[in-house]
């Protein structure tokens, strides 16, 4: 179209046509000589100072100067056209991405029926009284799958917020989903009970060794949660120790553990650095030990969106640290949604109030979110950025988060008993009462406050280490590319500026 617009708009520069089968020239008659060129032209040709043209180039001679080349004749639409077709690539790569991200398997859909299933099961079984009539029992049914919905509401919000489609796929984050909900739920509950009953046992043990005195006649594995039908007296102070014990520091640990496992297990994520042990020479005692070292991966070299591309990895060779996010999220909010299911579903007698509300409180409740970003959030620095982070270092921050939590009234996944809702998501039925003074309500809200400070505070961390990791992600591979030792005496001294500026 370009070539077309410039031979219509622009004549040769003798005024002589494009189209060498028609002449405008009238001198140009004679028959043409044995050369092939007619006489008058060949002289014309011949003596350029008879004319005010140029000579013409003959056959086969190349010409003394190039033809300018044609000017633009409409910079603003060729710029306008260039603008649309940049704008159509992007939707169109836009759309792609989401279609690969929507796209269902049939492990998926059975995942998701599976899950399903089994809420609608555990709605119908909860139906409180179970003696109700066939068309009363359906209504109560309804009510509970109604209740459900409304917990589910807040986490698809989340969900949408935080997943990115160009760097996630749909099936691994529902195989994350439903690992976390089924099998994950089932396994963390039964690690817990475990270790709530040998910590229980240790702590006996310690401060009240009389109570093995009920063995053999019960078993050693029964005494701590048979204590209360033996008649057996404890001291309160033993109970306290035993529950915070259990409820703020080993159950935690189990279930963010739990969580990274099944993370690591099903969630497929991109890869800088591989750690592995090697044997390094110390200057001190030239002994050679064992140490850990990160290891580069190279990454690949296919173009972005090319079938061979990681979806996970973004022009550049950038690996996106949001596919850790959003792994760790669907594992956190299979486990987040199972236990809180089952406790909606011990909460349907006809005298617990405000059933819905204490449902959609649930869903709002971030604990579990917030906890599994905080844990992957460490694991993008390690497998991402390179720095060294032990297990105990990636488990340790959310499990302190979690055990505060659970300290303030969440209950771990092994106690079974919800008959208070109000009290694992912190919250004051009785709050205001007639005749209340002002120093009484701020003595009751002055907790809820700080505990609504450290939770936002927490949000805050995980944004600024999102943006932070990606950034410094993006700057291993354009500014520090190939000088590994140089990114992480920069990331040292990062490290070190942050520390000198909370000690001033």
């Amino acid at each position: 179209a370009a070539a077309a617009s410039s031979r219509l708009y622009h004549p040769s520069p003798r005024g002589i046509p494009t189209n060498p089968g028609i002449s405008t020239d009238a001198s140009v008659t004679s028959p043409p000589d044995s050369s092939g060129t007619s006489p008058s032209l060949q002289t014309k040709m011949n003596h350029p100072s008879s004319t005010n043209h140029p000579p013409l180039p003959m056959a086969g001679m190349a010409s003394a100067t190039p033809p300018p080349p044609p000017p633009q004749i409409f910079p603003m639409m060729e710029s306008a056209l260039e603008s649309s077709t940049a704008m159509i690539s992007e939707e169109v790569s836009s759309t792609s991405d989401a279609r690969r991200f929507y796209r269902l398997t049939f492990g998926s859909v059975l995942q998701l029926t599976t899950c399903a299933l089994l809420a609608t099961m555990m709605c119908y079984a909860a139906v409180s009284p179970r003696d109700l009539p066939y068309l009363d029992y359906n209504q109560a049914f309804y009510a509970n799958l109604r209740t459900i919905a409304l917990a589910c509401l807040p986490p698809l919000l989340t969900s949408w917020l935080v997943v990115d489609v160009k760097t996630n796929q749909f099936p691994n984050l529902v195989r994350g989903f439903a690992t976390a909900f089924t099998w994950g739920y089932v396994l963390t509950f039964g690690l817990e009970l475990l270790a709530a009953t040998w910590t229980r046992l240790a702590v006996f043990a310690m401060w009240e060794p009389r109570i093995f005195d009920m063995t053999p006649q019960v078993p050693l594995i029964v005494v701590p949660w048979v204590l209360r039908e033996q008649r057996m007296l404890v001291k309160p102070i033993t109970l306290i120790v035993q529950d915070i014990v259990t409820s703020a520091a080993v159950c935690p640990l189990l279930e963010e553990w739990m969580k990274l496992m099944i993370f690591q297990w099903v969630m497929p994520r991109g890869k800088n650095f591989r750690w592995v042990k090697k044997k390094t020479a110390s200057s001190r005692t030239k002994k050679a030990k064992r140490k850990w070292v990160a290891e580069a991966l190279e990454g690949t070299d296919a173009p972005p969106g090319s079938p061979t591309t990681p979806f996970f990895q973004t022009p550049g060779n950038v690996i996106n640290v949001n596919h850790y996010v959003s792994g760790m999220l669907a594992v956190s909010l299979g486990l987040k949604l199972a236990d809180t299911i089952r406790r909606i579903c011990m909460y349907t007698k006809a005298s617990d109030a405000n059933k819905g509300f204490y449902a959609f409180c649930r869903g709002i409740f971030p604990m579990q979110e917030l906890c599994g970003t905080v844990t992957v959030l460490s694991l993008a620095r390690r497998d991402v950025l390179g720095q060294k982070m032990p297990i105990w270092k990636l488990l340790l921050p959310s499990a302190i988060i979690h055990g505060m939590a659970n300290f303030r009234g969440m209950k771990p996944i092994f106690k079974w008993n919800s008959a208070t809702p109000w009290t694992e998501m912190q919250l004051s039925p009785n709050f205001y009462y007639e005749g209340a003074t002002f120093a009484e309500l701020a003595t009751k809200a002055f907790p809820k406050i700080m505990w609504l400070i450290i939770l936002f505070r927490v949000m805050g961390y995980c944004i600024k280490n999102y943006y932070m990791i990606n950034r410094q992600a993006v700057k291993r591979t354009t500014t520090y590319a190939g000088k590994h030792a140089a990114f992480s005496a920069e990331l040292a001294a990062a490290e070190m500026l942050k520390k000198n500026s909370k000690e001033k």
